[in-house]
């Protein structure tokens, strides 16, 4: 029999971790971090066999080193990119906590230890770890992301982490070819909503840069730094204006075009990039004196380049901001969204810039996620990484499947 523990992440979107121990083999699929209000999993033993990491976002890894800092000395399995990425990113988040004037809960040598004790895997190459066996597939949400296939004590486990099941200018669709899925433990971020065609919304974006930038304006796109911002570049490239890109989202871009099997056009990413000019902080002034559009850090305007671009330009009525993600509870983002004020550098400002939202999620719609289970036919379903889960077990019972209602802090034998 193999049990499931729900440390973190299972009736929430945030501080993933989930422990799966067969009685023989204990692995630990992610190790995140509540990044808006640092809340921690619970601590999953040291004893383990190996840690598994879907992708580069700290709510699925952002706790990793501190399993490192408390004696774990085995292997983490993942991706070249979503290794290259999570350096990035668990280094950065040191800073952020301590800038903040928090402790941070690991230290840069236990980052190193990460580091030394990471093994790449490509999609489809199936490993031995023990008795078990571990094989990680395309998720489709961002470079580097995987799905997780688990072998162990005679069943079939598949985590699907963050996923997406269509195609996007970056990204190739999830892979969805499984059979003989004992259990099925899938995200649920989206189980109510489905989002806009991409291709049309692609378009949408172009016209509205068109509109803003023949008038002389400037649109600022704030950009998650792995997986919007290269997205967006590629969308945006060919316009004939010139393109900036500043903040984290520079480094994370030449870190993904290493792999090229990351993505779905190496080419295009490539020279997406090679068109855009990389903003020197000393800029900033200077290129909103000009018609233009910036990608920038942060997606949800919590802090780094995109609060001096703010500053410069709310009150230009001819100028434009379009958020491009999900905007959490409490950050800037959202309350500039729900009141069309933000707080810059300690002062609420009114933006005159026109204020727009368009729905890029990486995560798969509600279309998309019963497809995948209907397709896939587990024997069980655990959703996680939601918010409407209640709701969503519910609704697959009713349609027969055998769906089970984890919550934080509990095992689910199978």
């Amino acid at each position: 029999m193999v049990e499931i523990k729900f440390l973190g992440g299972a009736n929430e979107v945030g501080r993933a971790a989930f422990l799966i121990d067969s009685g023989i083999e204990k692995f630990l699929l992610e190790y995140g971090l509540n990044v808006q209000q640092y809340s921690i999993p619970q601590q999953p033993p040291t004893s383990l066999d190996g840690l598994l990491i879907s992708h580069a976002h700290l709510d699925h890894l952002g706790m990793l080193p501190e399993i490192y800092n408390r004696g774990y000395n085995q292997n983490t399995f993942l991706t070249k990119t979503t290794k290259d990425l999570s350096q990035l990113l668990l280094y950065d988040a040191i800073k952020v906590q301590t800038a903040q004037g928090r402790p941070p809960y690991f230290l840069s040598t236990d980052i190193e230890k990460f580091e030394k004790h990471s093994e790449v895997l490509d999609f489809k190459q199936k490993i031995k770890i023990g008795e078990a066996s571990v094989e990680l597939r395309n998720a489709g949400h961002i470079p580097g992301s995987s799905m997780i296939l688990l072998e162990t004590a005679g069943k079939r486990i598949l985590y699907t982490g963050d996923a997406k099941f269509s195609e996007t200018t970056l990204m190739q669709k999830a892979d969805t070819d499984f059979s003989d899925i004992d259990t099925l433990l899938i995200e649920s971020t989206y189980t109510s909503k489905n989002h806009p065609e991409r291709k049309k919304l692609g378009e949408q974006l172009r016209e509205h840069i068109q509109d803003i930038v023949f008038n002389d304006g400037i649109v600022v796109l704030p950009a998650f730094a792995v997986g919007r911002t290269q997205e967006l570049l590629t969308l945006v490239w060919d316009l004939g204006f010139p393109v900036f890109i500043d903040g984290m989202g520079v480094a994370a871009t030449q870190l993904i075009l290493e792999d090229p099997k990351s993505m779905k056009d190496h080419t295009l990413l490539k020279n997406a990039f090679g068109r855009a000019k990389i903003v020197d902080p000393k800029q900033r002034r200077e290129i909103t004196k000009n018609p233009c559009i910036i990608i920038t850090t942060s997606g949800m305007l919590t802090g780094g380049p995109i609060n001096t671009y703010l500053k410069n330009l709310y009150k230009r009525e001819d100028c434009s901001l379009v958020m491009t993600g999900y905007q959490v509870e409490g950050t800037p983002g959202r309350m500039l969204m729900d009141t069309k004020k933000i707080k810059v550098d300690g002062a609420e400002i009114e933006p005159k810039m026109q204020i727009s939202s368009m729905d890029f999620s990486a995560h798969a719609g509600r279309d998309e996620l019963l497809n995948f289970i209907e397709k896939v036919n587990p024997k069980k379903i655990i959703p996680v990484h939601g918010d409407s889960i209640p709701v969503f077990v519910d609704e697959l019972k009713s349609k027969g499947f055998n769906a089970l209602l984890a919550k934080n802090g509990e095992t689910i034998k199978i």
